[in-house]
């Protein structure tokens, strides 16, 4: 353990810093011709990308929290406590996911950071997306990744007082505070932070910010994000958070980890496959497509990876349970109650899904954070189209979250507010 006072590293003393450390003479052979490339487009981290000139495969990435929000300045402190939850749950992922998450190298709670693999061969899956590319494997291993980390770390799993100790180490305040402004609150009260598009009708903004039962709704979303300890959490498990190629998918940034709802993860991840699905009708007819075959892949990814994540669940649930002599719910003397909860059990799950994939829709519409799938259409007036789209099914996801029993259903939905194959 390396412990030294915290500073801010830059691209003149990244090198320097990395030479003292024996993990990174593991890994580079010199240390006096490096590429050092500042990366960082997120809103709260510095993010270096350091290759060795003489021998590219030596290639780390070191990501660093610094005492504010980074997009605003120092004028917005914020504790670097941040990067020991990414740190933390990056090391829990990996164990049960390895291939799934980047492989740790080095970290410093002194410094504040994490020096990881370089995925110098994948890709950020929005950008792509936004590109029409296809991965065939993403429903597979994302399914597989959301049943491991949210079963192995919930109470189904763990001891009592093991799962109790966790929540306690994993209480992440500030980064649950901004989910709980900027997901729950802001978007749906008028905020001054929210933006909107010019294009967009004040009747659809209205729609969500005006409604007492959709207002009520996602209060309720907004309480159980806050209250329910089930499961560790991505905390912000959409699809800018995952890179791939057509071979591989790893999923990254996970300092918004906390103990919270099963469905929050699951919901981000589909609900922004939803917002794709939406501004593809657009995006498609822009790349001289026929819009039904890639926005059918679209549907087809979000459906197959709840169907997929279900099944890998119940399968680690049962598993578990015949090889343990204590199972969460006890001895099951008829044979048919152990069934009757997971029933019971996964049905809840789906609704919170539903539940949060429709907050997280309808906060990238009115709140402060976009997603350039259809933030980033050049056309206001075909932008607007795909936002309306997104909030109608938002509000009719949330309005009805206990309804729905299948998700085919939901995809049945999203078809019927926006015929696959587009509008022309």
């Amino acid at each position: 353990m390396h412990i030294m006072e915290y500073r801010q590293l830059d691209i003149d003393n990244v090198a320097n810093y990395m030479r003292e450390l024996p993990e990174m003479q593991a890994i580079f052979s010199g240390f006096d011709n490096l590429d050092i490339q500042e990366v960082g487009d997120g809103n709260l981290n510095f993010v270096f990308i350091v290759t060795n000139k003489d021998k590219p495969a030596e290639t780390v990435v070191l990501k660093q929290a610094v005492p504010f929000l980074r997009v605003v300045g120092e004028s917005w402190p914020l504790s670097r406590e941040r990067m020991n939850h990414e740190v933390r749950a990056l090391k829990f992922q990996q164990d049960l996911c390895p291939g799934l998450v980047p492989e740790i190298y080095y970290s410093s709670e002194d410094m504040s950071l994490v020096i990881m693999q370089n995925l110098k061969d994948h890709a950020i899956l929005r950008g792509e997306i936004i590109q029409g590319k296809v991965f065939p494997h993403l429903a597979d291993h994302v399914s597989t990744f959301l049943a491991k980390t949210l079963f192995f770390s919930s109470d189904l799993y763990l001891g009592h007082d093991e799962k109790k100790e966790q929540v306690g180490k994993t209480i992440n305040i500030e980064l649950c505070k901004i989910t709980e402004d900027f997901v729950f609150t802001h978007p749906f009260e008028d905020n001054e932070t929210n933006e909107y598009n010019d294009a967009l009708s004040k009747e659809a903004i209205g729609s969500i910010q005006r409604d007492p039962a959709l207002r009520a709704a996602v209060a309720e979303m907004k309480y159980a994000f806050m209250t329910k300890a089930e499961s560790l959490l991505h905390g912000d498990m959409h699809i800018g958070s995952i890179m791939a190629n057509a071979d591989d998918t790893y999923v990254i940034d996970p300092e918004f980890s906390f103990y919270g709802p099963m469905g929050f993860d699951v919901g981000a991840y589909v609900g922004n496959l939803f917002l794709s699905y939406f501004s593809h009708d657009y995006r498609q007819r822009q790349m001289g497509n026929d819009p039904t075959e890639y926005r059918g892949w679209l549907l087809e990814i979000a459906e197959k990876s709840w169907v997929q994540f279900e099944e890998k669940f119940l399968e680690l649930w049962r598993a578990h349970d015949a090889k343990t002599d204590a199972p969460f719910m006890g001895k099951d003397l008829d044979g048919s109650s152990a069934e009757a909860f997971r029933s019971a059990f996964m049905k809840r799950v789906f609704a919170d899904t539903i539940g949060f994939a429709a907050c997280k829709m309808m906060r990238r519409i009115v709140g402060l954070a976009k997603v350039a799938d259809i933030a980033d259409i050049d056309n206001a007036e075909e932008r607007a189209r795909a936002e309306e789209n997104a909030l109608k099914m938002g509000r009719e996801m949330i309005l009805n979250r206990d309804k729905f029993t299948s998700f085919s259903e939901l995809v049945d939905l999203a078809t019927s507010i926006s015929p696959v194959g587009g509008s022309n």
